[in-house]
């Protein structure tokens, strides 16, 4: 072969690996463009706690991880579409705000008969974890919730009542290192939930005690089905929430359930 044949097919060879590299890396940057992002579903709120505190610790800390968040303010939660987050989170008490403020200028004890989720709204909660998902209770979002149905089996906690807010300290209990990393015994002044629960069936990572009350847990996790369930008590308020061990609790529950 003649040496200018030879320069030619060479130099053709060159380009066509070139514009191949070239479209190649440009397929791999498209893919990752169209990768989807871990999403994130958020129902904050009630009569008595406030949605940005809540928003501000733990959305963010979401947001800044690189999740899609969609948060629920009201009651339009997208019960038939909870598979496609990667995580669910609920702070907010069973009572129907709305109902009761309307109806019965506010009177708490009518609570128990204007429930904002419907029994097969809170089956779709079960359903969503048993397949795989994501869910995470913060303060009061097991509360009020009817014994023995979903929310209840998820929390694996029966919420009764509580004490008045007070000063409480908090310490981790031995148990799941990985809920506790970086956590010390701290003190805030906040809520103590006394619920019914059978201990054996989670893992406390966190209580409280209080001169007044005695002990009370403050955190647990456990697996549900093919899913997780993480419970942080920590949280009436934004002094609370914004506490630093508080946002470190935050912090690895969600590293928690995304492992």
């Amino acid at each position: 072969m003649k040496k200018s044949k030879m320069k030619k097919l060479v130099a053709f060879v060159l380009i066509a690996f070139g514009v191949f590299v070239s479209l190649s890396f440009a397929f791999i940057s498209d893919t990752e463009k169209g990768k989807a992002k871990k999403k994130v579903l958020a129902i904050l709120g009630d009569a008595h706690h406030s949605v940005f505190p809540q928003y501000a610790a733990i959305v963010r800390e979401l947001q800044k991880k690189g999740y899609d968040t969609d948060v629920i303010l009201d009651y339009d939660v997208p019960f038939t579409a909870l598979s496609e987050y990667d995580m669910v989170i609920l702070s907010r008490y069973a009572y129907n705000d709305v109902v009761l403020c309307k109806q019965y200028k506010f009177n708490f004890a009518k609570g128990k008969d204007n429930l904002w989720l419907t029994s097969q709204q809170e089956q779709s909660f079960e359903n969503y974890v048993k397949a795989g998902g994501r869910l995470f209770l913060h303060h009061d979002g097991f509360g009020f919730y009817p014994k023995g149905r979903a929310i209840s089996r998820l929390a694996k906690a029966y919420f009764i009542t509580h004490p008045p807010v007070g000063i409480i300290t908090v310490k981790p209990s031995g148990n799941f290192p990985e809920l506790t990393q970086d956590i010390v015994t701290f003190s805030v002044e906040d809520e103590e939930f006394v619920v019914e629960m059978d201990e054996s069936q989670t893992a406390v990572f966190l209580e409280s005690y209080s001169e007044e009350n005695g002990r009370f847990a403050q955190g647990w996790a456990h697996t549900y089905g093919k899913g997780k369930v993480a419970v942080l008590i920590p949280g009436h308020d934004k002094k609370v929430l914004f506490h630093p061990i508080v946002k470190q609790c935050i912090k690895n529950v969600i590293e928690w359930l995304e492992q």
